[in-house]
């Protein structure tokens, strides 16, 4: 993948997604480190991994995040903004207090941290925004949470632009997971083996199941590689198939 010695930054890395990535960029020789609340991850933690505390819709935690990263390394190569919360409400049940609290997390957090790599970003550089199919095909269901997702796939493409007319050479796309099996989908009364909205996600997918975490690892540690370096300002959907059928 060439990472090699790559100084990245993976938000949320606590489980799911973030754990995913931190474990495949790890093993690609990249310098990670990761963020989150706490330390405590779910999961088996990746050995080499770097953990700073951070509330990525805090300002404060990434001016301070900037200045470990500079200070450790003197440079950043990539970031992962992945962090981002659920909330699986209809359009009559979304509050105003549920949608602030989830656009803080998932679309204020992606422009912070899209904000510390520009200016961290010394000799270019790769960001990888965390988006969802949801932000693309928005349902009837999870209406904040599809808002905040189509917010990001429009920061993308705005630090994309940005990138292209300074000559910067930093790179900035989204990846669009369908549905994956993490902590964040566990919803609570949800039956995951019996149930209709989960089993017609199966039906159309090109496996007959959902996504592992690692699928969508992959893409993004592609996305952060040289390999991509004439990509930008793309949102790929990892989604098995689900929004073509």
């Amino acid at each position: 993948m060439q990472l090699n010695d790559k100084v990245i930054v993976v938000t949320g890395g606590r489980g799911g997604i973030g754990l995913a990535t931190t474990r495949k960029l790890t093993e690609e020789g990249a310098q990670v480190i990761w963020t989150d609340l706490n330390d405590e991850v779910i999961g088996d933690p990746v050995e080499g991994a770097i953990f700073f505390k951070q509330d990525v819709g805090e300002p404060a935690d990434w001016q301070a995040l900037e200045t470990f990263v500079n200070d450790t390394f003197g440079r950043l190569d990539g970031l992962v903004n992945n962090a981002g919360i659920y909330m699986h409400d209809s359009i009559f049940d979304t509050t105003i207090e549920s949608y602030r609290k989830l656009m803080r997390v998932n679309a204020e957090g992606p422009l912070l941290g899209c904000q510390m790599a520009l200016r961290t970003m010394k000799s270019g550089g790769a960001i990888v925004n965390v988006a969802s199919a949801a932000g693309i095909k928005p349902g009837p269901l999870a209406i904040a949470y599809g808002m905040s997702k189509a917010a990001v796939l429009n920061l993308t493409e705005a630090v994309a632009t940005q990138g292209i007319y300074t000559k910067n050479r930093i790179r900035c796309n989204a990846v669009c997971p369908g549905a994956v099996d993490t902590p964040m989908t566990h919803i609570p009364g949800m039956d995951r083996e019996n149930n209709p909205l989960l089993d017609m996600i199966r039906s159309r997918s090109i496996t007959g199941d959902i996504a592992k975490a690692s699928d969508i690892a992959n893409v993004a540690a592609f996305l952060l590689s040289d390999q991509s370096a004439y990509v930008t300002g793309r949102s790929i959907a990892a989604d098995g198939g689900f929004l073509i059928c």
